[in-house]
């Protein structure tokens, strides 16, 4: 199955340096109007795989979706929607804008989870752990009462939705914005309920669209995860993949027009590559290298990968020491596209994050030197410096 569209966008470099540096769009569908149109207007147009192959500076590509909705091209919308992302994801009550990056912190309500960080049923240890996360930087914290690992068993629903409705309750009274993270449509009502403001769905709708439904009748945000097979089952034979990231894209267009069709808006949609969700380790990176790719669709990406096993078979560490490596992936990740990172290490991801978005989307100056810092050592030679510490304090904030 092919995506309609799929683009591979230019690095964050390459703009910076080029701002006509070329997107490469591959188009599966009406494929004789978009070459048609696209050499009309003098754009690099070929056929590449069975698709056609467009070559433009964004500038170009806008001309494209102008020519292909004049034409009533079924193109016109994807390429438009990639185009124009979403700009602001749009919770219940909330709205986070995109042009920075979001920490979600993790708070399991389990004993079982596979990074040994679970608070169990102690409401107070859970309101403990997720101020902890709010110092550390975490704009939204996500609940979480069953575990995700396939040799656990399944929760009842009704249970539960008995440990997480309290929880979330507390932390709605204490100010946080709480994502749920249930694939269960009663377990997401009482979340909602009590004042969720997101769900985050494993599930990639195989159940159906309960819990989608409930966050739509909500109004609430919406995490569409990207999953091979039902939560908590491992297919019994490897999947396998003749491009895992084309393959994920079609994935996610398929399912987010089943999304719109349920009543559910596009602004309030996430989506995540579903890192460990039915794929290789190795086909989880090969999804990393080439996440830009995903900005194909429009959405917020979102990215859970904390502590994962993929980091494991890179480096052989055990879940608890992989903070590190989760950092490394979120700053690559953020530089080609994703912006809200669920993770275990808040504070870590903070640091990390901020680094990324200096290199990656700061505008030229942000950093620069002000009235302030420049003069602090202006004139300053080897002859001056006979003293052990400078004549006069740094100034606070940016430096020269």
């Amino acid at each position: 199955m092919n995506a309609p569209l799929r683009v591979i966008p230019p690095a964050p470099a390459q703009l910076a340096a080029d701002p006509g540096a070329p997107h490469v769009v591959l188009a599966a569908l009406d494929e004789e109007r978009v070459a048609l149109a696209a050499s009309d207007l003098g754009l690099d147009v070929g056929a590449w795989d069975g698709l056609v192959r467009v070559v433009a500076s964004g500038e170009g590509l806008a001309r494209l979706a102008t020519s292909l909705e004049g034409a009533g091209s079924d193109v016109a919308t994807p390429l438009r929607r990639y185009l124009e992302p979403v700009a602001v994801w749009e919770l219940r009550t909330r709205a986070l804008p995109l042009d920075v990056p979001h920490v979600m912190g993790i708070v399991n309500l389990t004993e079982d989870s596979f990074s040994g960080d679970g608070v169990g049923a102690d409401l107070g240890a859970a309101l403990r752990r997720a101020e902890e996360l709010r110092e550390a930087g975490a704009a939204i914290v996500d609940v979480g009462g069953e575990t995700a690992r396939a040799d656990r068993p399944v929760l009842d629903a009704e249970a539960e939705a008995r440990l997480v409705a309290p929880v979330v309750r507390a932390l709605a009274r204490e100010g946080h914005i709480v994502s749920a993270d249930t694939y269960k449509a009663l377990v997401a009502r009482a979340a909602l309920d009590e004042g969720a403001e997101v769900i985050n769905d494993i599930s990639g709708l195989t159940l159906g669209l309960g819990a989608a439904q409930e966050a739509a009748a909500a109004g609430a945000g919406y995490v569409l995860n990207y999953s091979f097979s039902v939560p908590k089952r491992r297919p019994d034979t490897p999947p396998e993949y003749l491009d895992v990231v084309a393959e994920t894209i079609a994935w996610m267009w398929a399912r987010l027009a089943r999304l719109e069709e349920a009543g559910m808006e596009r602004a309030r949609i996430a989506v995540d590559p579903g890192v460990a969700f039915g794929k290789s380790h190795d086909e989880d990176l090969q999804v990393l290298r080439r996440l830009g790719e995903l900005t194909t669709l429009g959405q917020p990406i979102l990215l859970a990968h904390s502590r994962k096993n993929f980091i494991g078979s890179v480096t052989g560490r055990s879940p608890a020491d992989r903070d590190l490596e989760t950092h490394v992936a979120s700053a690559l990740a953020y530089a080609q596209g994703a912006r809200i990172f669920r993770v275990h290490d808040a504070a870590g991801a903070r640091r990390a994050l901020e680094m990324a978005a200096a290199l990656a989307t700061a505008a030229p100056g942000r950093f620069a030197p002000d009235g302030e810092s420049w003069p602090w050592r202006a004139g300053s030679s080897a002859a001056h410096m006979t003293k052990s510490a400078p004549d006069k304090p740094a100034p606070a904030g940016q430096r020269w």
